[in-house]
């Protein structure tokens, strides 16, 4: 299909291209509205490294390095059993269930990010209590300083300094509607648009609505509504009807009293 031809297609289509967007969007709002709402505690931390004698250059990468490794390691299941065990006030409670769920609760909980080669990484907390997410964020800070030798044997001249302290928002962040509803949008039309292209057909036309046409009784003077109509013929039986109440023609009864 020629890209001119496809655009025709798209201008005789857009009741459908506008339903498939309306349910993608729908059922996003849904899906985003049934999600738990979680606060944010965000902390920012920096790789550093003693420069003496050595090449800024490959220390520059040895941060970028270690800051990609520490931003990885925090998924791991030592580092989440060393957050239970720190002295923070971590509810276990609310990672429950079998092991491997409790790691996949906790991998939902944080989420982290280099910055490029400077060996700063983002460290996101979510939780549904901002207070939980506070000490979860103090703890995981606390052991990439103290602790941060167990993934690394350069323990001398690695160091993890605080940029930021654990941050916590005001409102719930997740899930992130605003956010969700873009990303529904784009689907949505994308879909439309694949969905046009394999099925042209009129007959596979989606539509949530439909438009009653009007068929209006045509007659001498132009149109005319259909109650009118059938008044018109109401009143006309209305005066064929006998004196005796009956409400048959007289040319019915004239045609029985002649046989």
């Amino acid at each position: 299909m020629e890209f001119s031809d496809f655009l025709k297609l798209i201008k005789s289509k857009k009741g459908t291209i506008l339903t498939l967007v309306f349910i993608v969007v729908l059922f996003t709002i849904g899906l985003s509205l049934t999600s738990p709402l979680k606060y944010g505690a965000e902390s920012r931390l920096l790789v550093a490294q003693d420069t003496a004698g050595n090449d800024p250059y490959t220390i520059s990468k040895s941060n970028e390095y270690l800051g990609n490794l520490f931003a990885q390691i925090v998924y791991s299941a030592s580092f989440y059993d060393l957050v239970l065990e720190s002295p923070y006030n971590v509810d276990k409670n609310y990672f429950s269930g079998a092991y491997n769920k409790q790691l996949k609760a906790w991998q939902k909980t944080i989420d982290t990010k280099t910055i490029s080669d400077t060996g700063i990484i983002e460290i996101n907390i979510y939780h549904q209590n901002p207070y939980q997410a506070q000490q979860i964020s103090l703890a995981v800070n606390d052991i990439l300083i103290n602790k941060n030798a167990y993934y690394h044997g350069n323990n001398q001249t690695t160091k993890i300094n605080i940029i930021d302290q654990p941050l916590v928002s005001s409102y719930p962040v997740k899930p992130n509607l605003i956010q969700n509803l873009i990303l529904a949008f784009v689907a949505g039309l994308l879909l439309s648009l694949f969905y046009i292209y394999l099925f042209p057909e009129r007959r596979y036309d989606l539509k949530l609505w439909s438009i009653k046409k009007k068929s209006p009784v045509k007659s001498l003077g132009g149109a005319i509504k259909l109650e009118d109509y059938t008044g018109d013929r109401n009143a006309e039986q209305k005066e064929n009807e006998n004196a005796d109440g009956s409400n048959w023609p007289e040319g019915d009864i004239n045609n029985i009293l002649r046989q």
